[in-house]
């Protein structure tokens, strides 16, 4: 079974996870600020990332498991902006996505075999205050960017943490992609490399416990990765040219969101085990995200429920087989080059 068709735990109590999309402007979408897309858009028959001649081989919940795996904290952000992002060259969107050297053939997810490494991730116990909230995603953002900096070492990109801001008040924030008054839980601001996690809108989440907390900072860590690779430029040049609720438009932005999924994955498939990574905080991370789906009647910007949980699974294990011994690697997190449509709804 792919995790396409995985469906989430009856049981659990249903919960969302979901960027905020505030302006529409070519900034704002290298922001990353905007929600991406949900079920069933598909490109144009010119612009085809499911079979591109010249595409790597196609990866994700379909792809082969090619899995071996391996990346220390400078300073954690706490509510101060990170670094300002540089300004983007202009990427090339003539050819397929698949073969884009932003997108499908980013050079750090063509490589096979390159994973991450394995941290002892010891996160304060979690409260629910905004002071406490704060300190725990702060040292959440320490132990992502110590599993990615050799990766991304690897490829001659000096890993930058994010900034952070964790006020108390969502309307309080006022940061360089604009007040948030949409209500969303959480967001990746690229403009200044900075993730969002607001005590009360997160509250709705972070009311279930630890682990779907940090399943949404976790996620929007996936976000300032493609932020630093090269894959929001990519993705930005491309959605402004097929229009922003376009059909094609929409689709690009499940890629982006899987893939920012999928590279959670990876986190806790990697550390499960160490510190406070539990299997039950990797567990409570898969149904959070088994219910992060677009609401009926938005746009179709993130993902059905099913596809959601599916990249985040195939990134902690990247094999049909449980019983399989793979490690976790970005090969493996390419929604661009996927083979099957279906995995993209």
């Amino acid at each position: 079974m792919t995790p396409a068709t995985r469906t989430a735990p009856p049981t659990r109590k249903a919960t969302t996870t979901r960027e905020t999309r505030t302006r529409r402007t070519t900034s704002a979408v290298l922001a990353l600020v905007a929600a991406v897309c949900l079920g069933g858009c598909l490109p144009t028959p010119n612009d085809d990332p499911f079979d591109a001649p010249d595409a790597p081989a196609p990866t994700g919940p379909l792809g082969e498991p090619e899995g071996t795996s391996s990346a220390e904290p400078t300073q954690t952000p706490t509510p101060t902006p990170g670094p300002s992002s540089p300004e983007p060259t202009a990427p090339d969107v003539s050819g397929p996505v698949a073969s884009d050297e932003l997108l499908g053939a980013n050079p750090v997810t063509l490589e096979i075999g390159v994973g991450i490494d394995a941290v002892e991730c010891n996160l304060p116990a979690w409260s629910m205050g905004p002071a406490a909230a704060e300190g725990f995603y702060a040292e959440a953002i320490r132990c992502h960017t110590r599993a990615w900096r050799d990766t991304l070492a690897r490829f001659d990109i000096e890993l930058e943490p994010p900034g952070l801001w964790a006020g108390a008040r969502s309307a309080d924030y006022d940061g360089a992609c604009g007040t948030n008054t949409t209500g969303r839980e959480a967001f990746y601001c690229g403009e200044d490399q900075t993730i969002v996690m607001p005590f009360d809108s997160m509250s709705t989440i972070a009311q279930y416990g630890a682990g779907h907390a940090l399943a949404v900072l976790s996620h929007e860590y996936g976000h300032h990765i493609q932020n630093q690779i090269g894959v929001s430029a990519g993705y930005a040049a491309r959605r402004e040219v097929a229009g922003w609720d376009s059909a094609e438009g929409q689709l690009l932005s499940r890629q982006l969101e899987l893939q920012a999924w999928c590279f959670s994955g990876m986190f806790y498939g990697t550390s499960v085990g160490r510190g406070s990574i539990s299997q039950a905080m990797s567990d409570a991370a898969y149904d959070n995200n088994s219910h992060a789906g677009d609401r009926p009647g938005e746009l179709r910007e993130h993902g059905t429920d099913a596809n959601i949980a599916g990249w985040f699974d195939w990134g902690r294990h990247p094999s049909d087989d449980p019983g399989e011994d793979v490690r976790p690697t970005t090969y493996e997190c390419n929604p661009w080059a996927a083979r099957d449509a279906s995995t993209l709804e």
